[in-house]
């Protein structure tokens, strides 16, 4: 079986909780009555040992909850750990080292006020010490306030990432906004990523396969990367950029050859010189696109553009009209090192 970096499942319906629910929570609760048999006596401290104890478990069964269910910092991918860090989470490790930290004192506190209500001389100071236990609670969850939203926002972040067998073939589809990525990936896999005549209609990270009978390709569609510094680049941008670094084994970069496209050619060119020089060592394969737009002699310009910078070959190809994607595809396989008979299943 091919192992995956698969962590949608478990975080789909994982919740972290937040320190408002969580205050309203232990007040409603503390304001329940309690009800006990006749029998019972020190009836007024019984009821304060029933309320801390109730208060207790509600939150200590809410951070266990997420401790238990949260992925070790050891299990997620680099990809993972970099996109934690675009959610503002630097150290994963260490928020739920702070998280495991209050859980330990909020034990403490329970133990030590249900000491002190046992010790309690009367009624007045049992209810005077529970009050306290609730406040001194609500005070280690305000400390957490930041970390648990930090969470749930990385949460999310992690959850929307594409699920990517780690043995598998990855191809990550690059370019500037408005190239053809989105309808490429479309015409050769099985993902749909939306396709729109405005820049950055991708967002996120896409992932399609190419079925090719014993093995699969995965190919990812990656949001439009601008001609700008890295620092300078916003999330969305920083999201293709990681998906490079860290998934990719063959980079697809596509060029639009159009006069009059969304982006210069000297734009595009800019920008592959940047991903050529950050991915040194990574293979390269370069795709004109949308070559039914355009005169052959614009495509030799480019072509001869490109190769000032680029020494591959260059592929042309029209996602859109699904002219000579095969040969994309013949040319992907070969540098992934695999036979091109796979590529007899296809039917494009």
């Amino acid at each position: 079986m091919v192992e995956k970096d698969c962590l949608e499942d478990t975080l789909r319906n994982l919740r972290v909780p937040r320190f408002q629910e969580l205050r309203e929570r232990i007040l409603r609760k503390f304001k329940e009555p309690v009800t006990l048999p006749k029998s019972v006596k020190k009836r007024g401290m019984v009821k304060c040992l029933i309320r801390v104890d109730k208060i207790f478990n509600i939150v200590n069964s809410e951070l266990e909850k997420l401790i238990n269910n949260l992925p070790r910092e050891s299990e997620l991918h680099s990809y993972q750990l970099e996109m934690l860090k675009l959610a503002n989470i630097e150290n994963y490790g260490d928020v739920i080292g702070k998280i495991r930290g209050m859980q330990a004192v909020l034990k403490k506190l329970w133990r030590e006020y249900r000491l002190k209500i046992k010790a309690s001389v009367d009624a007045a100071e049992a209810r005077k010490m529970a009050r306290e236990f609730v406040g001194r609670t609500i005070s280690v969850l305000r400390k957490l306030r930041r970390d648990l939203e930090l969470l749930d926002n990385a949460i999310r972040e992690l959850s929307k990432l594409p699920c990517v067998e780690v043995g598998a073939p990855k191809v990550v589809v690059a370019g500037m906004p408005q190239v053809g990525k989105s309808t490429f990936v479309r015409a050769i896999s099985s993902a749909k990523p939306q396709v729109s005549p405005f820049p950055f209609t991708t967002k996120e990270i896409i992932l399609g396969h190419v079925n090719l009978g014993v093995l699969r390709i995965q190919v990812i569609d990656t949001p439009g990367i601008l001609d700008r510094p890295l620092n300078k680049l916003n999330p969305i941008e920083r999201k293709a950029i990681l998906a490079l670094k860290h998934l990719a084994d063959l980079i697809l970069f596509l060029v639009d050859p159009y006069e009059g496209a969304y982006y210069s050619l000297e734009q595009q060119l800019n920008l592959l010189r940047s991903i050529l020089r950050l991915f040194e060592g990574k293979e390269v394969v370069v795709v004109i696109n949308k070559i039914d737009l355009v005169s052959e002699k614009r495509l030799r310009e480019v072509e001869d553009r490109i190769r000032e910078i680029y020494g591959g070959a260059i592929l042309r190809m029209s996602a859109l009209k699904k002219l000579f994607v095969r040969e994309v595809l013949s040319e992907v396989v070969k540098k992934l090192g695999l036979s091109e008979d796979l590529l007899k299943s296809l039917s494009i």
